[in-house]
């Protein structure tokens, strides 16, 4: 379990994130949804300790992460897995070996270890014969999905998403919706997405915060979202279908499919 308490960070004097207090619980996905500029970036950077809160704790299964010395912390960082936005991987890398790069610094592993491990971690996620194909070779799709294997490589207990499915055709954020759901489940892990995809928070929101202007105004599940009576969440929502459906009507050149 991941426990965030009264987190504040600010920039330039001014709070980015405002006393945000939530708990991320084992084998859920629990999302946070704002608009562009609402601190969720800045409030998963804090949590994974890519940005110093200014206030505030943040515990992982009752250790506060944020008070940890270096070396401490980085022994934490090994049971953390990243999924960026974009997904991240190494141009110049094969799928194999963007996949084994976190066992190259955290794991003791034999390389015939490591070959297994990066290769079973590919056919979770439902890539096979892939391994020596560079990521220009593949769809949007795939590296997403080589992205995922990467980031649960190392076993973590924790898996932290931003925006899995930006760039992503609507077929192709359900599958991967649907397999980040299936890992958390399976392997018991407490997962974080930071998105604005409402398609998301209605499939696979366990546990939703809603955060506007630094603060966190709405949490619940995705179920009850739309029994919301908060009028900055009801504007969210509308925005957010509004764009979907501008998208589908017209189209978006950037979207890639799986």
């Amino acid at each position: 379990m991941i426990t965030v308490n009264h987190l504040t960070k600010y920039f330039d004097g001014k709070p980015a994130i405002s006393d945000i207090s939530v708990q991320y619980k084992p084998g859920e996905c629990s999302l946070v949804i704002g608009a562009s500029g609402s601190g969720k970036t800045v409030l998963l950077k804090s949590v994974v300790g890519l940005l110093e809160p200014d206030e505030g704790e943040v515990l992982f299964d009752g250790t506060v992460f944020n008070k940890l010395p270096f070396k401490e912390k980085k022994v934490m960082r090994s049971k953390i897995g990243m999924l960026f936005q974009g997904s991240a991987l190494f141009d110049f890398a094969t799928a194999l070996e963007n996949v084994m790069f976190p066992l190259n610094f955290f794991s003791e592993m034999s390389r015939s270890e490591k070959l297994d491990r990066a290769n079973f971690c590919l056919r979770r996620v439902g890539l096979e014969n892939v391994e020596r194909k560079y990521p220009s070779e593949l769809s949007g799709g795939m590296q997403k999905r080589v992205g995922i294997a990467r980031a649960i490589v190392l076993n973590p207990r924790y898996l932290f998403c931003d925006e899995p499915n930006s760039g992503l055709d609507p077929q192709t954020s359900v599958m991967i919706d649907r397999l980040i759901q299936e890992i958390t489940q399976e392997y018991g892990i407490t997962t974080v997405i930071n998105t604005h995809d409402m398609n998301s928070v209605m499939e696979i929101g366990d546990n939703v915060a809603f955060i506007y202007n630094g603060r966190k105004l709405w949490e619940g599940s995705g179920s009850d979202i739309m029994l919301s009576d908060c009028k900055e969440l009801e504007d969210f929502i509308f925005a957010s279908r509004m764009a979907k459906e501008l998208k589908l009507r017209y189209g978006n050149g950037s979207q890639v499919r799986g």
